[in-house]
């Protein structure tokens, strides 16, 4: 019968996985030696009671038990490690002795609940409770997560062991409906088991942050004691994806008429360099996001592509404008409340894209992105036009540093770097701006905020080994305050010529050439006082309204060698319609699928085909420098002292502690925080508090060790210090219904103050940062923690549809484009 050789080997294939995955199921389920050899995931918490004995400088009597039999969740003592299979897990008290619980389907992977069911509560020390305040909140202790991750993981590696029997079965009956159930079902098992061997991945990386975390000061650190690691049965689930995958490629060879020809074939196109094996690779890379758009780099102060030719920014912006409250005295600069990603509708760009191109722009800049929507179609659609992107990472209202009242805080770092991650898989990214018109004249002191943002930015970027730039783009104004911002926000404060705290491109919103200037009265002193910058500078807008029409003549101006020298093009404003003080800007009108365009349109249409700007100098001749920071005067009040990383692992064990927890009625909270901020501090001045725990001052370069949490976290802290001021009594929480008691909170009178210093155990540190829910790096963390490990540890897969959707996309279209290539 056609194809029964590639059955053959393919069923041959199948029982191999499922004696693999037999083996898989059995882990754990006794201390016989096979079981007690196959696990998924080891606990060794043999050095915890001595973290426990240091932290407490007490010694710690009655925390284990020596008895193997000793029942699990009893509190009859907690075992040296603990080993966890699919239906179980068993405690030892050595290699070779210990007790497994009862057998359950899908039980979950909560070690943290199961060791502490098992210490004792009535002994010399409640071990239990030491546990909870000692032990760092990471997904270890995260048992809701973890229950529903392993769960889940459980019934797809249950589903696949069951496929992966039906294929290995139906393959034996020598009949061409069989044999297409048995590739069905190897497809089946393939998808299953990819995706339980992968979420256990993902939990044991997630869970193994703990291993590197210690408690104590830089000079006194305590290990914590527990050891998180990976058993041989997750080797074997991916061993049986790996084998049931490869068995996809014979059960589908079963359905052509001749197998064994099928065969050679496949692997000779696999090997030979043939051009149709070269062409399928190339198609296949293309597929896969090779980079279709040269890649723009900085060195010293200007852009260069990748064949060493000088890059301007020829560009325009690419934002709808949201909602503009115009009557509120509040908003001067007529900021936004609302916005709409531009980058999220295929259909809207491929109908611009036309137009831009007409325009002849290379760069778009887009103030506002949604990081939780999917950006392809749009950056795919430029990317293949050649436009590169600069995205802005601040959001209207809450989601950017307020000049106001400065803060470089954790949502707001946590906010950045989810745009990162969003964007980091697009080749056409540019750079990413921190902050757009943040410091303004007699408001110079939020400048290092700003310049603390860019510090941590570009740290993750560079951890993520991404080449964007890092840039701010800043309100034009006075030379005596512009012109030393600039200087501050690309210098070193160590005076070391280091870059670690400088932008790597600085935007300055011009409009000062407005109807038919010229160079010399518009552009010759801004021109100067940039002579010198040691970074990139671009005009990131420029197109005054205020003499109409808007001839676009400084475009010339712009990439002629007057100004090249210094500048590396800049940003039309703007392609939407955009109302402000002085006018509609703007270029088209869209209306459903139309776009029409303006005279505006055809005139910067016109300059910008004329653009020839000169190619020096050359890439090789270009320097980098980071010189002295500028010095503080009456204008410019920046200190050179810049707000530490953003822990937010030390913010969250202080939120857990805290005896009054901010709890608005209201899911506007934002309008709330302050008036609550501000009133908690008004009542502590006049019982002789303070609020400079949460507090900043750029100017002097003093920042609260609180200063870098959430606001939310800020208010539950000032709330607490009143509520514990005043006896601890109901009503001091209230604060007009939007405070509630923690009835967890750990008693005392200056319990937040506790919590304040033993979380946030360096208060000044700076650190690479990481995605939220990840092990940070840096001193100061939960509980005084640092996190030695894993920093870019995999995030998890049941977090969101989207990762689930990813992986099942993968099998199917790696399964698919497989067999078509070898057909």
């Amino acid at each position: 019968m056609r194809g029964e050789v590639c059955v053959g080997f393919a069923s041959f294939l199948a029982l191999a996985a499922t004696i693999l995955l037999i083996f898989a199921h059995v882990g754990q389920i006794n201390t016989s030696n096979v079981p007690r050899g196959i696990y998924l995931a080891r606990v060794n918490v043999s050095q915890y009671g001595v973290a426990l004995a240091e932290a407490f400088l007490n010694p710690v009597d009655g925390l284990y038990t020596n008895d193997s039999n000793a029942p699990l969740q009893t509190s009859a003592g907690l075992r040296q490690y603990y080993q966890f299979g699919l239906y179980s897990y068993c405690g030892y008290v050595n290699e070779t002795a210990g007790i497994c619980s009862n057998t359950t389907a899908a039980r979950p992977f909560t070690p943290y609940d199961y060791l502490v069911d098992d210490m004792s509560s009535t002994g010399p020390l409640d071990y239990k409770t030491l546990s909870g305040d000692f032990i760092p909140f990471t997904t270890f202790l995260d048992s809701h997560y973890l229950t529903q991750t392993s769960r889940a993981a459980y019934y797809m590696i249950l589903l696949g062991t069951i496929s992966a029997a039906v294929a290995f079965f139906s393959g034996i009956a020598k009949h061409g409906v069989t044999f297409f159930i048995s590739a069905a079902a190897a497809v089946i098992s393939s998808l299953f088991l990819l995706i339980g061997a992968a979420i256990w991945t993902v939990i044991l990386n997630r869970s193994d942050t703990i291993n590197g975390f210690v408690l104590g000061s830089q000079t006194n650190q305590t290990p914590v004691g527990i050891v998180v690691s990976t058993g041989p049965g997750l080797y074997i689930l991916w061993a049986a994806f790996a084998i049931m995958f490869v068995s996809n490629i014979p059960y589908f060879a079963s359905l052509v008429p001749s197998c064994s020809s099928f065969l050679l074939s496949a692997v000779s196109l696999m090997f030979a360099r043939s051009p149709t094996a070269i062409a399928l690779l190339a198609a296949a890379s293309w597929s896969l996001g090779v980079q279709a758009i040269s890649k723009v780099s900085r060195s010293g102060r200007y852009l260069y592509t990748d064949d060493g030719n000088r890059f301007y920014i020829r560009g325009i912006a690419y934002q709808e404008q949201g909602q503009v409250d115009d009557s509120n005295p509040d908003n001067p600069f007529l900021e936004p409340s609302s916005f709409t990603d531009p980058l999220i509708d295929g259909s809207a760009c491929s109908r611009d894209l036309p137009f831009l191109q007409q325009l002849n722009v290379n760069t778009i800049r887009v103030y506002s992105v949604d990081s939780s929507q999917n950006h392809d179609s749009c950056m795919q659609t430029f990317s293949d036009a050649g436009i590169y992107t600069i995205i802005d990472l601040a959001l209207p209202l809450n989601g950017s540093i307020d000049r106001t009242s400065p803060a470089w805080s954790t949502n707001l770092l946590d906010q950045y770097i989810k745009t990162i991650d969003t964007f980091s898989k697009y080749d056409n990214v540019l750079a990413y701006n921190v902050g757009n018109e943040v410091v303004v004249e007699n408001g110079t002191a939020v400048a290092p905020y700003i310049k603390a943002a860019a510090r941590d930015i570009k740290a993750y970027l560079n951890s993520k080994s991404s080449s964007a730039l890092v840039g701010y783009a800043a309100i034009d104004g006075s030379p005596n305050w512009r012109d030393p911002l600039a200087n501050f926000l690309s210098c070193d404060p160590s005076g070391q010529n280091n870059g670690d705290t400088a932008i790597d491109i600085y935007g300055l919103n011009n409009y000062e050439w407005c109807g038919d200037s010229s160079f010399q009265s518009a552009y010759a002193g801004t021109n100067g006082d940039y002579a010198g910058y040691n970074v990139v500078a671009y005009f990131s807008e420029f197109g005054c309204i205020t003499q109409p029409p808007r001839l676009w003549t400084e475009v010339a101006a712009l990439f002629s060698s007057q100004m090249s020298d210094i500048w590396s093009g800049g940003i039309a404003f703007s392609y939407f319609p955009a109302r402000s003080a002085q006018g509609e800007f703007g270029m088209v009108t869209i209306s459903g699928n139309s776009v029409t365009t303006s005279d505006d349109f055809n005139r910067l249409k016109a300059q910008y085909g004329n653009v020839s700007a000169p190619n020096t100098p050359s890439q090789s001749s270009a320097s980098t420098s980071y010189p002295a920071c500028p010095t503080q005067n009456s204008t410019f009040v920046a200190s050179t002292s810049l707000p530490p990383t953003p822990n937010e692992a030390a913010c969250d064990c202080l939120e857990n502690t805290l005896s009054c927890r901010f709890t608005p009625q209201t899911a506007n909270y934002s309008a709330v925080v302050g008036e609550v901020i501000n009133t908690a501090c008004g009542l502590l001045g006049q019982q002789g508090g303070n609020c400079n725990d949460i507090g900043g001052d750029g100017s002097t370069g003093s920042y609260g060790r609180l200063s870098g949490c959430d606001p939310l976290i800020k208010t539950s802290f000032v709330m607490s210090e009143f509520y514990e001021l005043n006896n601890r009594q109901g009503e001091a929480c209230s604060f007009a219904g939007n405070g509630t008691v923690n009835p967890l909170a750990p008693s005392g009178v200056s319990a937040a103050n506790t919590a304040a210093s033993s979380c946030v155990s360096n208060p000044g540190a700076t650190f690479t940062p990481a995605p939220s829910g990840s092990s940070g790096s840096g001193s100061g963390s939960g509980n005084g923690a640092t996190s030695g490990g894993n920093n870019g540890s995999a995030r998890g897969l049941m977090m969101g549809g989207d990762a689930l959707v990813g992986i099942i996309g993968v099998v199917v279209v790696g399964v698919v484009s497989g067999v078509w290539t070898l057909l």
